[in-house]
């Protein structure tokens, strides 16, 4: 039976094994963060929460805190899956990790699929990978002491869905004392371009998220407990999510001492699906 921790996380034990063989397909560098606490903000982030030098912390510069100003919406109809589950980024099962497809795709061909990205700023590194022997998507890299980077999956198709209310997925590995953050990537908030699905054209890259406060076993975030961009409530993010992304922070510094970096990032991720209340 699971614990539920604050911040929107449900952590209901276990673990995915990393090492095995890997995968590189699906796309790089696509797009962007929200910045949420502590570090300064940079390639289309937004910081949120930054501190002062006389803390070791450094000001966020970086993107708008608005929320982005978007094109004309492209999500209706958009696309409600059938089953809950995304992809599992296993060898042989529907949903699973297709490396013939597409350069790389996760999920299920003709209904719901896409490509893996990783974005770091060029202190620090990220590399998203999918391991074909433990069957997870993996994020591996170091972040620079007040800085960020992540990863995750980019939607090859906006869903816009009234039958789901959040997002479940397995976490492993390690996230080196880096803070956490889950993000649902949001089509006012991604900008269009080759191989993404969004409409933003200013001000872009604010998406909901929440930071989580388990990074292992099964997590659980409902869309109502997200914040961030233009969009407030659980229905207007479930009517157009283009991707979900798990982003490393810097961890705040504590008292006077100096902000840390994370070396060594490893995270596994796996059993990503949808669910309802």
């Amino acid at each position: 039976g699971g614990s539920t921790n604050s911040g929107g996380s449900t952590d209901t034990g276990g673990s995915t094994n990393s090492g095995g063989s890997t995968d590189t397909g699906g796309s790089t560098n696509s797009g962007g963060s929200t910045d949420m606490g502590g570090s300064t903000g940079s390639g289309g982030s937004t910081n949120s929460g930054g501190t002062t030098a006389t803390t070791g912390g450094t000001t966020g510069t970086g993107g708008a805190t608005a929320g982005g100003a978007t094109a004309a919406p492209t999500c209706t109809p958009g696309v409600s899956p059938a089953t809950p589950l995304i992809t599992d980024f296993s060898a042989t099962g529907a949903a699973g990790w297709h490396p013939l497809v597409g350069g790389g795709k996760w999920g299920t061909i003709g209904a719901l699929s896409g490509s893996i990205f990783s974005y770091a700023p060029s202190n620090s590194t990220m590399n998203a990978t999918v391991d074909t022997t433990s069957e997870n998507l993996v994020l591996a890299g170091t972040v620079a002491a007040g800085d960020f980077a992540n990863g995750g999956m980019s939607f090859d198709a906006c869903v816009n869905t009234t039958t789901y209310t959040g997002v479940q997925f397995t976490l492993g590995g390690s996230v080196a004392g880096c803070d956490l953050y889950f993000q649902v990537q949001t089509f006012d908030e991604k900008p269009a371009g080759s191989g993404q699905v969004g409409g933003c054209t200013t001000g872009c890259y604010v998406f909901p998220g929440t930071k989580l406060t388990s990074t292992s076993g099964v997590v659980s975030v409902p869309f109502a407990n997200l914040s961030g961009g233009q969009l407030t409530t659980e229905p207007a993010i479930a009517n157009e999510v283009v991707g979900l992304q798990w982003q490393f922070q810097s961890p705040a510094p504590v008292g006077d001492g100096g902000q840390l970096g994370c070396a060594g990032i490893n995270l596994t991720i796996t059993n990503v699906s949808f669910v309802s209340n």
